[in-house]
């Protein structure tokens, strides 16, 4: 299992359509990539960052590679976003996460 970090920093007035193309592609890599989840966030600064989990890195390079009925999804991202850095990939050393259930988070924002 690996863990990747992304940041973007995202233009004012795109926070929706940036969260609709990034919810589209999360959810197709679960359904046929290997991921295992991730989260989004917003940091104090304004900087958007997400927290992915895959089964391995293979898996994680491969939907990098596909387009898998993406392309609709990307697009809206790519709209929505002013800078992108480079994802980070990690390997889990210890985890103490728990796993809990943030549906209802979604409707807070």
């Amino acid at each position: 299992m690996i863990a990747v970090l992304f940041r973007w920093d995202i233009k004012a007035g795109s926070e929706q359509l940036f969260k609709e193309g990034w919810s589209e592609i999360v959810h197709l890599n679960i359904e046929k990539h290997g991921a295992l989840g991730s989260r989004l966030f917003k940091s104090k600064d304004g900087e958007w960052i997400s927290y992915s989990k895959w089964i391995s890195e293979d898996h994680f390079y491969n939907a990098r590679k596909s387009l898998d009925n993406t392309e609709q999804a990307r697009i809206k991202m790519a709209q929505a976003i002013i800078r992108a850095y480079d994802p980070i990939v990690m390997i889990p050393v210890i985890d103490h996460l728990m796993a809990t259930e943030t549906t209802h988070i979604n409707q807070l924002s």
